[in-house]
Order: C-alpha cells, then sequence, then structure tokens
C-alpha cells in the first residue's frame, strides 16, 4: 500500500510539473541562486563602502588643513638672487659680441649689419643688451648657432628668430636673430655701446 501511495504521489508531482512547465522551475532556481548570490556578497561590498567612506573624509580633512594654510610662495628675495647671480658682467659685453661673432663664424654664417641697445632696468638693476642679427645661412648652422650662443652665455636669451627662404630649391636661409644679454653693471655705466654697426 505504502509503495502504491508513493507512486500516486511521485505521477501527481510529474502531473504538476508538467503544468508548471520546465522553463517557469528554472527561472525560479536561477532567482533563488542570484539571490543567494547577493547575500553572500553584501557583507563585502558593505566593507567597500566603509573604507571609501573613511578614504573620502580623510581627503576632505587634507584639504581643509592645506586651505587653510595657504599655498607656499618661494621667498622673493632668494628668486632675485639667483637672477643677480646669472648676471653677465657690463664690462665683459665686448667680449659676449665677440663669442657671438666667432660662433656666427664657425657655423659659416654671413652676418649682416647688427642692431644694438643697451637700455637699464631701474627696478631690476640690471642692463638689457638687445641684438639684432641678420644672419645667412644653412637651417642647421642656423640652429647650432642659436643654440652654442646660448650654451656658451648662460645670461643671454633668444627673444625672436625669424626664417625667410628666397626660392624653393635654396639650402640657404635668411634669418634675423634677436638675442638680449642680461648684465650687471652700475648704474651710471654708459661707454657708448648702443647704436648701430657692423658684425666685428
Amino acid at each position: 500500500m505504502t509503495a502504491l501511495v508513493l507512486r500516486l504521489r511521485l505521477l501527481q508531482g510529474r502531473l504538476a510539473l508538467d503544468r508548471f512547465g520546465w522553463t517557469n522551475l528554472a527561472a525560479i532556481l536561477l532567482l533563488l541562486a542570484g539571490a543567494a548570490a547577493c547575500l553572500g556578497l553584501l557583507p563585502n561590498l558593505e566593507d567597500q563602502l566603509v573604507a571609501r567612506r573613511e578614504t573620502l573624509a580623510d581627503l576632505q580633512t587634507r584639504l581643509r588643513h592645506d586651505l587653510r594654510q595657504g599655498p607656499s610662495i618661494p621667498q622673493a628675495p632668494s628668486n632675485l638672487g639667483a637672477f643677480r647671480a646669472a648676471l653677465g658682467d657690463i664690462h665683459q659685453a665686448d667680449q659676449a659680441l665677440k663669442t657671438i661673432f666667432a660662433e656666427a663664424d664657425h657655423q659659416l654664417l654671413v652676418l649682416d649689419e647688427a642692431e644694438y641697445r643697451l637700455t637699464y632696468d631701474k627696478a631690476g638693476g640690471f642692463y638689457a643688451y638687445s641684438i639684432r642679427l641678420p644672419v645667412k645661412g644653412s637651417y642647421l648652422a642656423l640652429r647650432m648657432f642659436a643654440e652654442q650662443v646660448l650654451l656658451t652665455l648662460p645670461y643671454a636669451s633668444l627673444d625672436e628668430i625669424a626664417f625667410k627662404r628666397r626660392a624653393a630649391g635654396e639650402t640657404d636661409v635668411d634669418a634675423r636673430l634677436h638675442f638680449t644679454l642680461y648684465l650687471a653693471g652700475p648704474p651710471d655705466y654708459a661707454e657708448g655701446i648702443a647704436g648701430t654697426g657692423g658684425p666685428r
């Protein structure tokens, strides 16, 4: 009798399952598996969220502290001292010009009539010696010339450079270079350096 009841129950269960459908059963099983996975991962996600909140709070605290202290500004006198230490000597301005012209000769450049202008910056207490050089030569030679002048005279700056090629096939270009030498010297120094003259 018990075996008959057991068979009857199995047959009823199978019929109910056929009516319900295998796909519905699979969907319910997947839903239950997903819910179990979420419940298993939830504590780990909560721990990560807590850690991120602590990191954010720490960063906000540091930012508030930094804003209260303000940015660190370098001392102006030390910058001015470094600038003054890098200045050339006004009494050696002629030697600096000879160095520039010698480098032009070394790079086989042709110099035209140059323009010179010496000005004194009262606020900074230094001279700016402006030298405008019309030059002709290859692009590579001009580049090497400018580079060597700046390496040899660390108190010089290349303020402007302009190139012009007369024809597409020419290897030489006409260029105009504007150097400035920053020099230290007494405010009353005036030996007539400023003016216009040839390359030598």
